[in-house]
């Protein structure tokens, strides 16, 4: 039986260093104090035309912004009506529930502290109008490394079976750790190769639920391999990938 376990996480209210941004954001990393003064404030990241256009969608979009030493994403998700707000309600909108980039940064910050490759999450914030969110942002450290989507469309055979290896034992330890992604997407495995090693990392997981460690299998386990397969199959490598699953 599985056994969701609440992640831990930082308030901002907690931090005693004061900074420019308005408002304050809902979760920030331990040296956000000395970040803040460097960038622009939060209404000017979230805005559209900020940095190099990544993806943007009608609600949501992400940009890419690199000021002096930092490089970094921003991904806002915008609720401008009410239509919007109440559509969203069963999801990411409602009052005393986490907005999707609070679930983002959650899951990113329980990757990190359990040694599992993924971007640093910098800073999120929310804002809210009767309880419900109004929009809400995620900032992220870049992370060094492609879609793996794109990495094995441009990949000749031998790197795409090796690609598909590292893959299949990457989901093998994220599940054993106890992460049930539920957004096992290529485009969301970000792909980095040095020499021969490879590398790889989870982006954007918001539908993430938590289980009690150990090499189990269940229904969540089954329905991250069953979304992923398919995809891996278009590139003629998702048995080479469930031999990790298998493996004894």
């Amino acid at each position: 039986m599985m056994h969701q376990v609440r992640p831990d996480y930082t308030v901002v209210n907690t931090l005693s260093a004061r900074v420019h941004q308005s408002p304050k954001p809902t979760f920030a990393a331990a040296n956000w104090g000395d970040l803040a003064p460097k960038l622009p404030t939060y209404e000017q990241l979230r805005a559209r035309n900020l940095g190099n256009k990544v993806v943007h969608h009608r609600s949501s979009w992400v940009n890419r912004i690199r000021q002096g030493s930092i490089d970094a994403f921003i991904k806002t998700y915008e609720y401008g009506s009410w239509s919007d707000r109440l559509g969203n309600w069963g999801r990411w909108t409602a009052p005393h529930r986490h907005s999707r980039a609070a679930r983002e940064w959650l899951a990113l910050t329980w990757l990190n502290d359990h040694d599992l490759p993924t971007a640093k999450p910098l800073a999120c914030w929310e804002s809210r109008r009767f309880g419900f969110v109004q929009h809400a942002s995620i900032l992220t450290a870049a992370f060094d490394g492609e879609a793996a989507d794109q990495v094995l469309a441009n990949a000749n055979e031998t790197n795409r079976c090796a690609l598909a290896k590292a893959i299949g034992s990457f989901v093998v330890r994220l599940h054993s750790k106890g992460f049930r992604d539920r957004n096992l997407d290529l485009r969301n495995l970000l792909v980095r190769q040095n020499n021969e090693q490879i590398t790889i990392a989870k982006i954007d997981s918001p539908r993430f639920r938590l289980v009690r460690p150990g090499p189990q299998k269940d229904r969540l386990t089954e329905a991250d391999w069953q979304r992923l397969l398919p995809q891996l199959a278009k590139f003629d490598v998702a048995d080479l990938a469930s031999q990790a699953r298998n493996a004894k």
